[in-house]
């Protein structure tokens, strides 16, 4: 009996250890740039500097980290803009047209 009971303990403690390292990242932010005329060059700079901030947010960038988190994080707003592109170079190209969507771009962390 004692020693079916360790084996449970032990058992629950393994999967317990174990459930972060398949535990995904799922931070993310919306952009939302309904406000904004895409059409003129002001616009798209602005939507690309939300994308840029809502990339740094999602991705912990802060002047509080250690220098191997700042890089982690920086590389990690890298990557999150350039996933995030194909929707700007989408909506952008879609300025002022018909088709121009809801106005939002989601902006994932890897």
């Amino acid at each position: 009996m004692i020693r079916s009971t360790a084996l449970i303990a032990l058992a629950a403690t393994a999967t317990f250890v174990a459930a972060p390292a398949f535990a995904q990242d799922t931070r993310s932010a919306e952009v939302h740039y309904a406000d904004l005329n895409l059409a003129s060059a002001d616009g798209a700079a602005a939507l690309k500097g939300r994308i840029g901030r809502a990339a740094d947010k999602v991705c912990g960038v802060s002047s509080q980290l250690s220098l191997h988190s700042a890089a982690s994080a920086k590389n990690c707003s890298k990557l999150a803009v350039a996933k995030a592109m194909p929707q700007v170079e989408l909506a952008l190209a879609k300025a002022g047209t018909q088709l121009a969507e809801s106005g939002r771009v989601t902006v994932a962390a890897h």
